[in-house]
């Protein structure tokens, strides 16, 4: 019978050693293989979102391109110049934006008070594309800490940032007291029309009436003029 081969502990020790060692490096490479895979999936996820943002910006780059070429050939059969149609758009797209209103709707106003022209005057002096009452321009001058004369009435640019308030704080307003966003903006559009107070005075008369109905009209025409 053969006697068992007993390693001495220095023998036993510098194997064990040696094991440790090279399970340690396998670790240490397997870890760092994890690493590298999971560097590189970022990497391409970052990638992937850099392309998607790209993609997102010039697909609204585009879409504002088109709006605007959309809004200029509406000025433009009313015989508004390019330099100015391209200024009217980007005001009225920076304001519609900003105030949460369709630019359908602006249109809509601006074509109903003034049919496209920036010197547009009334018989009541109100003033430009939007028809901006001279008391109303001082208003929302001050308001909006505009310091301009009531000539810059009729530079476009101007006169519909002033006017858009105007429409956005009547919205506002009758939002709060009325029951259907319809009848919000029956009111809105018939306060701008004949006077924020018009409405208490007379209630909705036959004239509010038509204007609402030209301006809803010609909303619609320009909101099918935006899909095309």
């Amino acid at each position: 019978m053969g006697r068992k081969r007993i390693q001495s502990p220095v023998i036993w020790t510098e194997t064990h050693e040696r094991l440790r060692k090279r399970w340690r490096a396998r670790f240490v490479l397997t870890h760092l293989s994890y690493f590298v895979i999971i560097g590189c999936l970022g990497a391409v996820i970052l990638e992937e979102g850099k392309t998607r943002e790209f993609l997102t910006r010039e697909t609204s780059h585009v879409e504002e391109y088109r709006t605007r070429e959309t809004i200029y050939s509406i000025l433009r059969s009313r015989g508004v110049s390019l330099s100015q149609g391209l200024d009217i758009a980007d005001v009225m797209i920076r304001q519609s934006k900003a105030l949460d209103l369709p630019l359908s709707l602006i249109l809509a106003v601006m074509k109903k008070e003034s049919m496209f022209s920036p010197t547009a005057l009334s018989p009541r002096n109100a003033m430009g594309l939007m028809q901006v009452h001279p008391v109303t321009w001082e208003e929302y001058t001050l308001k909006l800490n505009l310091k301009v004369s009531a000539h810059a009435a009729f530079d476009p640019s101007t006169n519909i940032v002033v006017a858009t308030h105007v429409i956005k704080d009547l919205y506002e307003r009758y939002r709060k007291t009325e029951r259907s966003e319809s009848e919000v903006w029956d009111s809105v559009l018939s306060a701008y029309y004949a006077g924020r107070t018009s409405l208490a005075q007379t209630g909705m008369t036959a004239s509010h009436l038509r204007y609402v109905a030209d301006v809803k009209r010609f909303q619609g025409e320009f909101d099918e003029k935006f899909k095309d």
